[in-house]
């Protein structure tokens, strides 16, 4: 905690047009009367400089939808600002109160009181790079509830297709030749075939979008590198990048699995241990990908041609990380596999490959 003895604590509940401040100084028993201020550029210098000629600023808001505009003003303008994960702020027992100002009032006390667990606020560019493969997940979501949409529509008309696999090449021309009774099904029929081409649509795009900026310098290295692992592509390897950011800031394999939410969660007491299922905190989507990439090591495949281009592409050390990494997962995944479902094989195997990733990320940083 700061040691001067002038400094001032401040809680900010922060909403898209309005912030709800309150001040606590380092020896008072309670916050100053909260105030309300427009969430402005200006009005938000203005306050902060009445502030610090009082004393110094230390700040915390929580993580939410307002991004880190805020924590980026603040610290330009010289404030030392915590956004607080929302998940690890305390809870005060018994109280059944929530507004702005009390809002802003506990985060203030919390904040003092060194209670905060901060968030790592990312570079814009950072920042860019997640808004774009999130999006692209967003849009995997679209493309599968619009199918959803074409196929139960026509399950519903006793229009069943049984010549194969779905969504592929054959089922697709028999769906453009499906004549259906009434003039309105098939006005609804074209409609949500029109939709699925515009979602398939900007799903493609994406992956376009996503495989040039994997190529831009600031990130092209550590891509190339995390491609050098059986199961790792271009989408795969962007999506780590982006979630993980520096990689430096993890100390171990377990903190990186833990921030993924692949580590068992545990409700223990005394003699007893007991562990549940994963935590599956931090990003879904990844978690996802890391699975899916965790089911290429389930058998011994050969080194394919474009596996073994991509190693030579990669840095010598990811790839020989790589390669040993790919034994190693074999075998575990075979044990696993042999003893427990299959799906926790996977989950397993996920957890293992995500330290490796985070290593080889952290020597080509």
């Amino acid at each position: 905690m700061p040691q001067d003895t002038d400094c001032l604590f401040v809680g900010i509940d922060a909403h898209q047009d309005t912030l709800s401040i309150a001040v606590l100084p380092l020896g008072g028993e309670r916050p100053e009367p909260a105030r309300r201020v427009a969430n402005d550029p200006t009005k938000i210098r203005r306050l902060v400089r009445k502030l610090q000629e009082r004393g110094s600023v230390h700040a915390a808001y929580e993580a939410g939808c307002t991004g880190f505009v805020l924590w980026r003003q603040l610290t330009q303008l010289g404030v030392d600002c915590v956004v607080a994960a929302p998940s690890r702020i305390p809870v005060v027992p018994g109280e059944r109160r929530k507004t702005d100002r009390l809002d802003a009032e506990r985060l203030a006390f919390f904040l003092r009181g060194g209670q905060l667990t901060p968030v790592r606020p990312p570079t814009p560019e950072l920042e860019a790079l997640r808004t774009l493969t999130r999006s692209r997940d967003a849009a995997r979501k679209d493309v599968v509830a619009a199918k959803h949409h074409v196929s139960k529509f026509l399950l519903h008309r006793g229009v069943i297709w049984r010549g194969g696999v779905l969504w592929s090449q054959a089922h697709r021309t028999w769906l453009r030749g499906v004549e259906l009774d009434d003039p309105d099904d098939r006005v609804m029929l074209e409609l949500k075939l029109r939709r699925l081409a515009s979602r398939e649509s900007e799903l493609q795009e994406l992956d376009e979008l996503i495989e040039e900026r994997a190529q831009r310098d600031d990130i092209a290295n550590q891509v190339r590198a995390l491609k050098a692992f059986r199961g790792v592509q271009t989408l795969i390897a962007t999506n780590v990048v982006a979630e993980l950011g520096d990689p430096r800031r993890f100390p171990s394999h377990a903190s990186v699995a833990a921030y993924v939410g692949l580590v068992p969660s545990e409700h223990s007491s005394g003699s007893k241990v007991r562990r549940g299922g994963i935590t599956r905190t931090g990003s879904r989507h990844l978690r996802r990908l890391l699975v899916e990439a965790g089911q290429h090591y389930r058998r011994p495949y050969p080194e394919s041609k474009s596996l073994r281009l991509r190693r030579e592409q990669a840095p010598p050390t990811a790839s020989e990380l790589a390669r040993r990494v790919e034994h190693r997962l074999v075998r575990k995944y075979r044990r696993l596999s042999a003893a427990k479902h299959t799906n926790l094989a996977k989950v397993a195997i996920a957890r293992e490959l995500v330290g490796h990733l985070w290593q080889a990320l952290r020597e080509t940083s």
